[in-house]
């Protein structure tokens, strides 16, 4: 009997560890977002945003700023991430971190080795969007406050969610895709990049910018940085990232703007989008195939045809998908000429199509997406007229 109780005592035992490694709520702060500079003294600069949970909800809100903003420099991000008692009293925790915010001249310069510690470490989770300050410091971004959820990190964070779903303007990028992307034979990485605009940009830490109906400072997402063996190539503009997420078939709604045969516009709003790549090399030259299909309906025109007349959506059908396929291309030989880069990951799908032929561009997949011919067709279909069949003024 003695031997059963002495059993029932050690799987207790493993049950009651304790908590090791606990933290107290008190004791701790919240770390919403990164930012990453040159130093002045070191060779980084790191900035992290710490919420304040008081000043996050209307009822406890005391009128003091909802986040704290606090830098170091050091050699290692490993290294200053453990240093932030210096200037915080309590321990900073990045569990829930959003945004990893990289300078320009970071990016320029390819200073991302830094990149190997956050994929490493087992507190900061994979799933925080990283991005680039486009023309200014990393830090300055993480300084803006607003209405809107009051944090800066949290508020681009949802913006960034918002834009791809709504529009498809910004690439969903977060650490796990980077590492997956960086590391594959057949793309090259992007990230989002942001640009701080307004008045008065250095008002833009003030709580005043909160209450303001016209803020100081805003944080707008400009453009795409494209990437090139751990180094910024170039920008791409934001119509030219939703022609990226269509050829990826990764879009979720966006907006098009076609002409009319009388040289008016009508507006296309895409609501289901499905591409096919079909890879395979012909001639020693690699070969890309790409439809894309797409739904939607007539948000708008100004075009002087009758909706009634099936005529009119395929001559509106046509002027899309011209349109697209010209943008695309024109794309296409802007990744070729400007970058050397596919971003669209199609060395990635003749690997798994045309492995054999792949191999020999293995380590120089550059080459082989210079010399490739990629065919585009797009094609859309109309599904209805939104809550009118006519225009609401005709002439």
């Amino acid at each position: 009997m003695k031997w059963v109780n002495c059993l029932f005592m050690c799987l207790l035992i493993l049950l009651l560890t304790g908590c090791w490694d606990r933290n107290e709520l008190a004791k701790t702060s919240i770390v919403t977002g990164m930012a990453v500079d040159k130093g002045k003294s070191s060779k980084y600069k790191l900035t992290i945003e710490t919420t304040e949970a008081r000043e996050m909800t209307a009822k406890t809100a005391t009128g003091f700023a909802p986040s704290n903003v606090a830098s170091l420099e050091g050699n290692t991000i490993g290294e200053l991430i453990y240093k932030f008692n210096i200037v915080n009293a309590t321990r900073p925790i990045y569990s829930h971190t959003r945004v990893l915010v990289l300078s320009e001249d970071i990016v320029k310069d390819g200073l991302l080795e830094f990149m190997d510690f956050f994929d490493r470490n087992r507190e900061i989770r994979d799933d925080f969007a990283i991005i680039i300050a486009r023309d200014g410091k990393a830090e300055d971004i993480l300084k803006v406050t607003n209405m809107y959820k009051k944090s800066a990190s949290l508020k681009i964070f949802t913006q960034l969610v918002t834009m791809q779903k709504d529009w498809g303007g910004a690439p969903d990028v977060k650490l796990n895709d980077y590492t997956r992307i960086f590391n594959s034979e057949g793309q090259a990485p992007v990230l989002p990049a942001v640009q701080l605009v307004g008045n008065n940009p250095k008002k833009g830490g003030n709580v005043e910018n909160l209450k303001s109906e016209v803020p100081d400072s805003v944080v707008k997402i400009s453009s795409m940085g494209v990437l090139k063996n751990g180094k910024l190539a170039g920008y791409a503009s934001l119509n030219e990232v939703r022609d990226m997420l269509f050829v990826q078939g990764i879009i979720k709604s966006a907006a098009i703007a076609a002409k009319c045969e009388d040289g008016k516009k009508i507006e296309y709003r895409v609501t289901h989008s499905k591409t096919k790549v079909r890879a395979k090399e012909v001639k020693g030259i690699p070969n890309f195939y790409i439809k894309i299909k797409t739904e939607g309906y007539l948000e708008g025109t100004q075009c002087l045809k009758k909706l009634g007349d099936v005529k009119a959506f395929e001559g509106f059908e046509k002027s899309i998908n011209n349109i697209m396929e010209e943008e695309i291309k024109d794309f296409v030989i802007k990744t070729k000429e400007e970058y050397n880069a596919d971003i669209f990951g199609l060395g990635e799908r003749l690997r798994e199509q045309d492995y054999k032929n792949f191999k020999k561009y293995k380590d120089t997949w550059d080459d082989g997406y210079a010399k490739a011919k990629i065919h585009i067709t797009f094609n859309s279909e109309i599904k209805r007229s939104g809550l009118r069949k006519d225009r609401f003024m005709m002439d």
